[in-house]
């Protein structure tokens, strides 16, 4: 997926499987867990979230 878009609407677009990796350096970890957590709150979806500590980024995962 791209990453030209804002990160809301990323993960807006995501579908149940898909996922996205941000680095750290674009948007602080609170942010990108913060997104994850309101907009599956808000549009009735759940997502995950995960730490890749190798490459300093998180991947957010839309599960259902």
């Amino acid at each position: 997926m791209e990453n030209t878009n804002s990160l809301r609407a990323q993960v807006i677009d995501l579908q149940v499987g898909q996922s996205i990796t941000i680095p750290l350096d674009r948007y602080g970890y609170t942010t990108i867990r913060s997104y994850a957590s309101d907009l599956g709150f808000a549009f009735n979806r759940k997502y995950t979230t995960s730490r890749n500590k190798a490459d300093r980024s998180y991947t957010i995962t839309r599960i259902s």
